[in-house]
């Protein structure tokens, strides 16, 4: 810290002991060598940290709206996708960045849970996930579409040549690779809940971390899979496509979120007015 800081030792030891005290840091002993300290945010010196970053973003928007009034609109626009609202986002920032070509982007795919984590601290603008309701929860949402979840399959695998869609009898016994059990929208448990109220439980022969991993082991002949059929476009395998199961109309609604408590800079509120109403 005094390296980094560039500060004197007794100036860091006074702040972290300001700082214990009032509860922001603890110290906790290090397995390895019990003559160490590990020093740990509480949960107030977390809460803490997210609204002094807040307040720092706050900070460069009023200084990018300043800068922006004669170069025009710049900054830095932070989104974040999963793998199957990716199509949503390229299609969105080619509009945007048709219209201002200034501005800069970070752009990164993860979990639904790493990028909710990262909207609510700050380190994100905008997130495209999808969602199993089309219920807005907040002014922070807006629905882009619907579909209606599938088998992705391959040849081998399908249960039901020569038709285009399966009965759901038709799934018993064929090996699926699933999105894990705690998956934020239960495209898991509710295809397995279906299965189980028709007389049978499915041959789940593996459960995936997430969507590209199932589409990677559906690819290799593991398994079926049961996703947005947008998916099958995406990857681009000429292996792999979808169909219905009889009966069965779960839905899959691609949402983009940003965090309306948040001050945001010039470039990312126009993208929200673009396309967030």
């Amino acid at each position: 810290m005094e390296e980094f800081f560039y500060l004197r030792r007794s100036t860091v030891t006074q702040t972290l002991q300001a700082m214990e005290k009032n509860g922001l840091i603890r110290r906790s002993s290090v397995a390895r060598d019990a003559r160490l300290k590990k020093l740990e945010l509480t949960e107030a010196g977390q809460s803490l940290y997210v609204q002094s970053k807040h307040i720092f973003q706050s900070m460069h928007t009023m200084i990018d709206s300043v800068r922006d009034i004669d170069q025009g609109l710049r900054g830095c626009l932070k989104l974040g996708s999963i793998y199957s609202t990716i199509s949503f986002t390229l299609d969105f920032l080619k509009k945007y960045h048709a219209e201002y070509p200034n501005v800069e982007y970070y752009i990164r795919m993860g979990t639904p849970g790493d990028l909710l984590k990262d909207l609510s601290n700050g380190d994100l603008h905008v997130i495209f996930l999808r969602g199993t309701t089309s219920e807005i929860s907040g002014s922070w949402e807006r629905i882009l579409g619907e579909e209606t979840l599938e088998v992705i399959l391959t040849e081998s695998l399908d249960p039901a040549p020569g038709l285009d869609y399966i009965p759901i009898e038709r799934l018993r016994d064929v090996p699926m690779c699933l999105l894990r059990s705690d998956d934020l929208w239960s495209y898991n448990n509710y295809l397995i809940n279906e299965c189980q109220r028709n007389g049978f439980s499915p041959n789940v022969v593996c459960q995936c971390y997430d969507t590209p991993m199932a589409l990677q082991m559906v690819q290799s002949g593991f398994g079926i899979s049961f996703l947005p059929p947008a998916l099958v476009n995406i990857i681009g395998s000429h292996e792999l496509y979808s169909k219905p199961i009889r009966g069965i109309t779960a839905k899959s609604y691609p949402t983009m979120m940003w965090n309306s408590s948040v001050m945001y800079s010039g470039c990312v509120k126009r993208f929200i007015d673009m396309f967030g109403q």
